[in-house]
């Protein structure tokens, strides 16, 4: 027999988790005793919200399910920022929370709210358990449900007068093994790919675990690999078929040449949505296979010639052995062309970067995550967060390893960078970390630096500090040719640094660069550097979505948006 929390602590135990975010309080305390000899690290954080960031960037980076164990009512709603990004990003995260008790017919407890009805929608499930004998199994379900196919976020409730009630510990019932791949459909595919004269791939973040298959069969095919923005890296950057992300007006230059010349798309673990098409700017394939976990995905957004509900890694493997063993692919003469264009893409790319005049009186940020990519580890982890720089790490920043990016993109929400750096160097501690953040951003959860002083951890956080919303900056003056509540007044950022505990690294011109980002990397503890940024231009990606949105609209709106453009610029100081 054990108690509620024992038996909450032997799932989390058989799950194979070994930390926790959240926050103890008067409901949960039982669970934090029990945690004390679970041998599962407690992180207390400043903020639910970054708990739930925290536990959303673990999956990311570990392949595992994130876990948060906070109090209830304004614990769990302070968290669903977290959670939404978890669901639209489809990360695995199991958020554990105390209910109100089910032993009284009294009303109106401290947080009583309908917490499981309030997650349901922003979950892939929510559960409230009322029985002790229920909780180890429902426990082992939320990891299950979480973890199976498209993976997402699980919210289990338990209320708390169960925590000291025993029962025996339940097995729950064994989890079904995902489903081959149709045998049909992959014979459809393997048609499409064998006559096809080009070939490019596209990829998300739910490719990561099948890396190794997606360069096989572009080496294979001799195709372009692009990814998604939140992809970025499940093939290195440097690959000799990578052309970096997104392949319409929105992603890199060379990505869009190729992918205009395929006449097929082989579509993997992605969703065709909103951010990572640049506004729905990509052009339309000629033809589209779309795999894809998610049914309800696949062909969803862009028309696909053949469509498969399946595991990324199993289904490439598929193709991938059946074209090993096909003589006619594999004797294929190498399309050297191809590569060498690659090749002269990224030099001339580089050579136009380094060719560039240094600014004396700020910084420009391409230079700045130019350099950062050629002193950083190849394996750092860099965290981003939802703005303007956001856009600038994936044109100016190549990714060489998978589970190494972590942006968020379907959700968008700021305040991500710097809670997701922290869960980052936790699970990773041997690797570089450096979270990248607009000061906007950072006003928002730049508090948890105070959680990474406390255990001692010591990623670098880079601030890019322009004083304003420069991406809603940028976006009204477009539109507007005015701006509007977007100016910032930002602390001493040098003396919130100290206050945290943490070293100090002003960059304000191009000159200073590289001497301070080498002492900040090298400096062997938490450094804060505040870069003086200025956006003197805009990146592709906001180019190719703004005139993805503005193609779109109707032409009676666009005349009276060019109306008032009209009108302004005659004032426009």
């Amino acid at each position: 027999m054990q108690t509620g929390a024992e038996l909450i602590m032997s799932a989390l135990q058989a799950e194979g988790v070994d930390r926790i975010f959240g926050i103890p309080g008067v409901q949960n305390l039982e669970l934090f005793d029990a945690l004390k000899d679970s041998g599962i690290e407690t992180v207390l954080v400043t903020h639910e919200l970054c708990a739930a960031f925290m536990a959303e960037a673990t999956s990311r980076v570990t392949g595992k399910a994130g876990c948060v164990l906070v109090v209830p009512g304004p614990g769990l709603t302070n968290a669903f920022t977290g959670i939404g990004e978890a669901l639209l990003d489809s990360s695995p995260v199991v958020v554990i929370i105390p209910g109100a008790r089910n032993d009284t017919a009294l009303k109106y407890q401290l947080h009583q709210m309908p917490q499981a009805e309030l997650a349901r929608p922003i979950t892939k499930a929510a559960v409230r358990t009322e029985k002790a004998d229920e909780i180890y199994p429902e426990i082992r379900r939320a990891f299950g449900i979480a973890t199976g196919g498209e993976p997402g976020p699980v919210v289990v409730e338990v209320p708390y007068n169960l925590f000291t009630s025993r029962a025996e510990l339940r097995e729950p019932a064994s989890r079904p093994a995902p489903a081959a791949p149709d045998p049909q459909t992959i014979e459809k595919i393997l048609r499409l790919l064998r006559a096809a004269k080009r070939v490019g791939i596209y990829a998300g973040f739910g490719a990561s675990r099948a890396s190794e298959e997606i360069m096989r069969l572009a080496e294979l095919l001799q195709a372009p690999i692009a990814t998604t923005l939140g992809g970025r890296g499940v093939v290195p950057e440097d690959f000799a078929y990578s052309v970096g992300f997104g392949f319409g007006a929105s992603g890199t230059a060379i990505a869009e040449e190729l992918f205009a010349e395929c006449d097929l798309v082989l579509a993997v673990a992605c969703k065709f949505g909103e951010v990572a098409t640049g506004a729905y700017g990509f052009p339309r394939v000629k033809q589209l296979i779309h795999i894809d976990i998610n049914e309800q995905v696949v062909g969803r957004n862009m028309p696909a010639t053949v469509g498969l509900a399946a595991d990324a890694q199993a289904a490439l493997g598929l193709l991938v052995a059946a074209l090993e063993g096909d003589r006619e692919v594999r004797s294929r003469p190498l399309d050297t062309r191809l590569i060498h264009r690659i090749e002269a893409w990224r030099a001339e790319f580089a050579a136009g970067l380094e060719s560039e005049s240094a600014w004396e009186s700020s910084v420009n940020p391409a230079k700045l995550m130019w350099t950062l990519r050629k002193l950083a580890a190849r394996d750092a982890i860099v965290t981003t967060d939802s703005g303007g720089h956001q856009f600038w790490v994936a044109e100016y920043f190549p990714v060489y390893q998978r589970r190494s990016y972590l942006t968020p993109t379907d959700y968008q929400s700021m305040g991500y960078s710097v809670p997701a750096m922290i869960a980052a160097k936790l699970a990773c501690p041997s690797r570089q970390v450096i979270g990248i953040v607009g000061d906007g951003s950072f006003l928002m959860t730049g508090a948890e630096l105070v959680t990474a002083a406390r255990l001692g951890l010591a990623p670098v956080v880079i601030i890019f500090n322009d004083g304003e919303l420069g991406i809603i900056r940028e976006a009204q003056e477009k539109i507007f040719r005015r701006t509007s509540a977007i100016k910032l007044r930002n602390p001493d950022f040098e003396a919130l640094a100290r206050a945290y505990g943490a070293g100090y690294f002003l960059i304000a011109n191009d000159g200073e660069i590289e001497p301070r980002l080498k002492a900040a990397l090298a400096s062997g503890s938490l450094a804060v550097v505040d870069a003086r940024v200025e956006y003197r231009k805009i990146t592709r990606y906001f180019k190719g979505a703004s005139s993805a949105v503005i193609g779109r609209m109707p032409l009676a709106q666009k005349a009276r948006m060019a109306a008032r453009l009209v009108r302004r610029r005659l004032d426009f100081p």
